[in-house]
């Protein structure tokens, strides 16, 4: 059991990371293009994508709760032979937004911190 939450936590730092070196990437080539010339713009645009990304994270667990609505109206096929409680459960297991609340703070909270560094 230990072995599984410490590779799914390696994963997800990996995945957060892979994110993080891709908005570096953005922001490096929209400032090259733009010519910044000091470190202070760039550190801003560190901040704001690290704020976008935290938001673009916990926003995507109020969208999940908003389409709870929509699900407690649906009658698949699928679903004939469940109960509602089963029903819910196996809705809030396939569509679970916490992977998508850690993976956007700990992105942003990475874009944070380089933002520091590079100030």
């Amino acid at each position: 059991m230990k072995r599984l939450v410490t590779m799914a936590m390696l994963k997800m730092c990996g995945e957060a990371i892979l994110l993080t070196i891709f908005a570096g990437i953005v922001i490096g080539i929209i400032g090259y293009l733009n010519k910044w010339d000091s470190s202070l713009l760039y550190s801003n645009a560190f901040f704001i994508a690290g704020c976008l990304v935290i938001i673009a994270g916990t926003s995507s667990r109020l969208a999940a709760g908003q389409e709870w609505q929509s699900f407690q109206r649906l009658h698949a096929e699928s679903f004939r032979d469940m109960s509602a409680g089963e029903r819910a459960n196996f809705i809030v297991n396939a569509s679970s937004p916490v992977r998508l609340v850690i993976l956007g703070l700990l992105s942003g909270i990475l874009l944070i911190l380089i933002s520091v560094l590079v100030y």
